[in-house]
């Protein structure tokens, strides 16, 4: 059987039981045994110091996308007027909230294909305080219901080959949404949308900051050509390129 780490226990232990080892304890150190994840378990997750909960069972947001995120807000901070935010392909909301706590003036939609994690979003504004008049929540497909215009927009769509579901580890597979990870096209489906028709979608001067696997950085770059996007790379924390930047 799988050996949880010792930490995870203790923080188990911490969090969700104060220090008191019951028997709910010891059952949900059961579950960390079947390599349940630990935010499933406990219900919630910090990221970029907002408060996540996950009890819908979203993807699990990830430090990777911390990462790029806070590097994001810094770049978006410094500017003067309020912005207009979309966090497409939202999941649990970690993203779009995470904007709206760190840019006070902000507005930020959010659309999420799922309609029980719409539900997620709206208990996780609601759970770090951001006002109702700042949000607006859409259930469709990408950009199926998205009529306005934006300054940033933030995706962090499926983007991994089925072919590699093999590969993955048991915690996400066995626990995670499939929705949340696969795509077409070798994964840069959703990438692949964005590059050819997602300019409509930004103001002048406005930017796309997406997610992407490190190994698709030439398909990407072959899409991009003879496209008008101007465009960078961001390195994840371990100097992996995972994230396209698209500026208008």
């Amino acid at each position: 059987m799988y050996t949880p780490p010792e930490q995870e226990i203790k923080w188990l232990l911490k969090e969700k039981y104060q220090g008191v080892e019951s028997p709910e304890f010891f059952a949900d150190v059961e579950r960390l045994k079947k390599e349940e994840p630990l935010a499933y378990i406990i219900g919630w997750i910090d990221f970029l110091g907002t408060k996540i909960d996950v009890s819908l069972h979203p993807m699990i947001p990830r430090p990777e996308t911390e990462f790029w995120l806070e590097r994001a807000i810094k770049e978006l901070e410094v500017r003067t007027k309020p912005l207009k935010i979309l966090d497409v392909f939202s999941g649990s909301g970690c993203i779009g909230i995470a904007v709206a706590k760190h840019i006070p003036e902000s507005t930020v939609d959010f659309s999420e294909f799922d309609p029980v994690l719409a539900q997620q979003i709206a208990m996780n504004c609601k759970l770090n305080g951001i006002e109702k008049s700042r949000t607006r929540i859409f259930t469709g497909d990408a950009f199926e219901k998205i009529t306005d215009t934006y300054d940033a927009i933030f995706a962090n769509p499926p983007y991994i080959d089925p072919k590699g579901k093999e590969e993955m580890d048991w915690s996400v597979i066995g626990f995670e949404p499939h929705l949340a990870f696969f795509s077409d096209e070798a994964g840069m489906k959703h990438a692949h949308e964005i590059i050819d028709t997602g300019a409509k979608y930004l103001n002048d001067g406005g930017v796309y900051y997406i997610e992407h696997d490190a190994h698709q950085r030439p398909g990407l770059i072959a899409m991009l050509e003879d496209t008008p996007w101007k465009y960078e790379f961001w390195n994840d924390q371990y100097g992996q390129i995972r994230f396209l930047i698209l500026r208008k």
